[in-house]
């Protein structure tokens, strides 16, 4: 399988140290699936995070609004291809870095892994999570990592990993989710429907180490925060 990092743009309060903002954004989780990542993306300013992480972008996107010069140059410098768009666009420089993951064809990516930060502004946080639903990208597998917060999109089934009695959040996104499933929650989803909007699904919990999260037909947003537990 191959994946593709993108970081997202927007505030990042712990860039100032790598070591540090490793950790803030579970370190030795993000460091695994950067090193061995086939291709880099920093969207605008998610070039201070890719190089906070250690990490030279293949590509930095965006209309350059919020990027530190010194570091675009850096990049430049570092081998980056650049692109830059207008400011007065029609979609966020996160669509256009997981539009250009989603094009290539060479080589051919089958997974995403977004990486970002959960601070800032709310709209982004959000149209950034309803992207990553979006039909356009069902051909990839995709995670984020939001600050400490963990998301995985699930079209059909996935195993998720986490530490018995975390909490978890199952979240419709989009359109109805239909048939939906799981094993190792406190509360099963037993075949049943979850519409855009239902808290049916915030706040469950793993019971065991791995659950198993599908449904029929529809997305769903599955999320983690690290720091949750009962």
């Amino acid at each position: 399988m191959s994946n593709a990092v993108v970081f997202s743009g927007g505030p990042h309060p712990f860039v100032g140290n790598p070591r540090e903002s490793c950790e803030v954004a579970q370190r030795d989780r993000i460091n695994e699936v950067v090193a061995a990542a086939a291709y880099v993306v920093a969207a605008d300013s998610g070039l201070h995070l890719a190089l906070a992480c250690g990490r030279m972008p293949d590509l930095v996107i965006g209309d350059m609004d919020s990027v530190d010069p010194s570091l675009l140059e850096q990049a430049r410098w570092g081998g980056a291809e650049i692109r830059s768009f207008p400011q007065d666009k029609d979609a966020t420089d996160l669509e256009l870095a997981l539009e250009t993951v989603n094009a290539s064809l060479d080589p051919k990516f089958d997974s995403v892994t977004v990486i970002g930060s959960q601070a800032g502004r709310v709209d982004h946080l959000l149209s950034g999570m309803l992207l990553l639903g979006s039909e356009r990208f069902a051909g990839l597998r995709i995670d984020a990592w939001f600050g400490d917060t963990y998301l995985a999109i699930v079209r059909d089934s996935r195993k998720i990993l986490a530490e018995t009695g975390q909490f978890v959040s199952v979240v419709a996104l989009n359109a109805t989710a239909q048939g939906v499933r799981s094993t190792g929650l406190r509360w099963a989803f037993e075949g049943e429907e979850l519409s855009p909007g239902s808290t049916r699904g915030v706040s469950n919990e793993f019971v065991e180490r791995i659950a198993t999260i599908g449904l029929d037909q529809g997305c769903l947003a599955v999320i983690i925060d690290k720091e949750q537990r009962s």
